[in-house]
């Protein structure tokens, strides 16, 4: 069985943003919630001119690119475990004069001196490395003793009606999404912090995804392949699970699907 800690699940998944794209995409055009997860995160960092910032896992960064006129004159690192998201990261985030660098990174492994940064970002990505604990020891060394990190990460309820939807289709399929929460969640991650941070706060993201056109349904269901085995079983019975998936959709003309996410708001021990 494959875990989401694995270098080929996170290589198929993150080789390339195409998998993150389509689901940001699918996120943008279907969310419920009245706050947007750009705003979200701009309200809680509170981002100030000089700060040096280190984002891990950064993905294609289009975050940054998004909100670059609201940002103050701050230093920012953007890494990632992937090249080639990294590489994603360079061209959206090309002519920002606020990147200072950009850097392939193992989170259990930080080439920074201690207190080097104001702030860390580890936004859905902790549930990948596989020594959590190594990790965030690293994350708060490199923090400031008035440093603050923000770590996002899913419930155990997130996307339950994707799993149910595979699961129903091949019960052999399995998609590690169910790893998330396991390795760092909402659940568990408040625990695993205050090892390391002396305050730990979490602020829920209320939103929900209800996908009202098929095309995007698929697109969605197929940027899973890459976790697990869901590759393995749907390439070979493409039309079958669309089928499938088609008279799903038809029953109400939509699809709900759950996100259960938050952000972890953490103070080290210095």
């Amino acid at each position: 069985m494959k875990n989401i800690t694995t270098p080929e699940v996170i290589k198929n998944q993150y080789g390339t943003d195409g998998n993150l794209d389509s689901r940001i995409r699918v996120k943008k055009q279907f969310s419920t919630g009245k706050q947007g997860w750009g705003n979200f995160l701009m309200q809680n960092f509170c981002l100030k001119a000089n700060q040096r910032v280190l984002e891990l896992g950064c993905g294609n960064a289009i975050f940054w690119k998004a909100v670059c006129n609201k940002i103050p004159d701050i230093k920012l690192v953007l890494s990632d475990f992937s090249e080639g998201m990294l590489d994603s990261a360079k061209e959206n985030t090309s002519g920002l004069d606020f990147i200072e660098d950009y850097a392939v990174i193992d989170a259990q492994n930080l080439p920074y001196d201690n207190d080097s940064f104001d702030i860390v970002i580890a936004n859905y990505m902790l549930y990948h490395v596989p020594n959590v604990e190594k990790a965030l020891s690293e994350i708060s060394g490199v923090l400031k003793p008035d440093g603050v990190f923000f770590a996002a990460a899913f419930g155990k309820n997130n996307l339950k009606e994707v799993t149910e939807i595979f699961y129903n289709f091949d019960n052999k399929i399995d998609s590690v999404l169910v790893d998330m929460v396991k390795n760092f969640g909402l659940e568990n991650g408040e625990e695993l912090l205050k090892k390391h941070f002396s305050s730990v706060e979490l602020k829920r993201f209320e939103n929900n995804l209800h996908i009202t056109e098929f095309d995007y349904l698929m697109e969605y269901f197929l940027s899973y392949r890459g976790m697990g085995n869901v590759s393995e079983i749907i390439s070979h019975n493409d039309e079958i699970f669309s089928a499938y998936l088609k008279q799903i959709f038809s029953q109400n003309g939509y699809v709900d699907i759950t996100q259960d996410e938050g952000l972890f708001v953490s103070i080290p021990k210095k």
